[in-house]
């Protein structure tokens, strides 16, 4: 199972995965993740991808009705800091169209 770690910076919520995002369980404990940042009324939440080695199309699709969610409370999603092969995902599916994605520097 793939471990979240959360931190606090302004405003924003920042959730890292770490590890493959491939599997349910993995799922899970990202909507686990989500679902406490909502229920707290946190509505900027910035997803580290760092760390994370693979995803899903399930991923991917949770990430946009999760965005859908935030903008309806006022709030946004963004990614930051995929690797080379989370950024041709994001390219290939037009991830980045729906949701803001941030290279490294």
């Amino acid at each position: 199972m793939t471990e979240i770690i959360r931190t606090n910076i302004g405003v924003s919520t920042y959730l890292m995965p770490t590890g493959s995002l491939a599997d349910k369980e993995s799922l899970a404990s990202l909507r686990a993740a989500f679902d406490k940042c909502i229920e707290g009324g946190i509505t900027k939440v910035v997803v580290n991808m760092e760390r994370v080695s693979s995803l899903t199309g399930e991923v991917l699709e949770f990430l946009l009705d999760t965005q859908d969610t935030l903008v309806a409370m006022g709030g946004q999603l963004s990614v930051i800091h995929p690797n080379a092969l989370l950024k041709d995902i994001f390219k290939i599916t037009d991830f980045g169209k729906f949701i803001e994605v941030k290279d490294l520097p």
